[in-house]
């Protein structure tokens, strides 16, 4: 993992908890406990073994798990990079400003 990827992880984790504040700023209580939790996964040992970064550095993240039932029905979401997860998360962002923007009137 490099600097690049600590800049996207707070920029998703900043979206992620901005789209969860404009969601429950209506009242909506309905939620899990492990709402909007991110994962990041590394791989096993054989995943690491047979995909050695090039050039060799630190880990290298092979997925990026979020937990939403609030936003996805799938629930546990699986992105393959930060950038992806990233941009759906924005969506999602997006769609509860604009949710808590109609109930204000």
């Amino acid at each position: 993992m490099n600097e690049a990827d600590l800049i996207k992880l707070r920029e998703l984790t900043l979206l992620l908890d901005l789209a969860y504040l404009h969601h429950f700023e209506g009242g909506n209580r309905n939620a899990k406990s492990a709402e909007g939790t991110i994962r990041l996964e590394f791989g096993n040992f054989w995943y690491r073994k047979e995909n050695p970064p090039v050039p060799p550095s630190g880990p290298e993240i092979e997925a990026v798990v979020i937990y939403s039932s609030v936003f996805s029905a799938a629930r546990v979401n699986y992105f393959d990079s930060l950038n992806h997860a990233v941009a759906t998360v924005q969506t999602w962002y997006e769609m509860a400003k604009e949710h808590r923007a109609s109930e204000l009137g």
